[in-house]
């Protein structure tokens, strides 16, 4: 299927630029359109057999109901965001063509890509475009794993928002205690930097993106009450002074984990 004519949205930044990569690399065409493009969404959408929406999770759904009603219903629509119900739905809802959501879990500066995971969620795919994106990830040396989007977001609210939830905490817990980085640095472990690394990274660099990642997962509320049951389960054995039942409590868990 190497005459097939890939369109990214997205495509001159982040994941966009990053599958733009892989299948240039499989020798395939590929048009991207971005904010400072010539060719813009309604050309891609004409031009292009499939069409990929990589934008930031806030503007994924006013590009879904722009790209949808233009593409045919032999073509394929798929995204590459980090959460899957409603975009997956958008997609149905406003396009004919094929639909595939798809998340690859790892980050565009990652230059070895092989080993690593991607998510499809095949909503309205017929076998020729599934078997064409899957062969296109695995020679791509990439894991690649079938989910709904109810079960992709599920799983997601705990490698992502769980993750993100708890940074974020820190980082919060540590500006709340007023003293200052660089007097804490010179008390800090090697893995401690390394969170402050992950904080600072968090904080100032593409904070809005975490925001959409732990705002827009429709699990997000359920995880987050979790998170809050094990802080509170650890502020009250921290205040009734009980050493003893916080490692057991620690063992316990550790056999159900591991």
């Amino acid at each position: 299927m190497k005459e097939t004519v890939v369109g990214i949205i997205g495509g001159t930044h982040g994941m966009g630029r990053w599958f733009a990569r892989l299948l240039r690399n499989d020798d395939y065409k590929v048009h991207v359109c971005g904010r400072k493009t010539r060719l813009g969404i309604d050309d891609l959408a004409g031009l292009c057999h499939v069409v990929v929406v990589a934008v930031p999770i806030a503007a994924t759904a006013e590009v879904i109901k722009q790209v949808g009603p233009l593409m045919g219903k032999d073509s394929l629509l798929m995204d590459l965001t980090s959460i899957k119900k409603e975009p997956v739905e958008l997609m149905l809802a406003s396009s004919r063509a094929d639909v595939i959501g798809c998340h690859p879990l790892f980050g565009p500066s990652l230059k070895n890509v092989r080993g690593q995971n991607v998510i499809l969620c095949p909503a309205r795919a017929n076998k020729r475009w599934l078997s064409w994106l899957k062969k296109l990830l695995v020679q791509g040396g990439l894991i690649v794993t079938e989910k709904t989007p109810a079960e992709h977001d599920k799983m997601m609210a705990i490698v992502q928002v769980l993750n993100h939830l708890n940074t974020i905490s820190l980082g919060l817990t540590l500006a709340a205690t007023g003293i200052p980085l660089a007097e804490i640095k010179k008390f800090s472990t090697p893995i401690f930097k390394t969170k402050v690394e992950i904080i600072k990274k968090i904080f100032t660099e593409t904070p809005g993106l975490y925001a959409d990642i732990i705002m827009h997962n429709p699990a997000a509320g359920e995880i987050s009450a979790l998170y809050k049951k094990s802080l509170a389960e650890i502020s009250a054995l921290l205040k009734a002074g009980d050493g003893k039942r916080m490692k057991e409590v620690m063992i316990k868990k550790a056999g159900k984990l591991f």
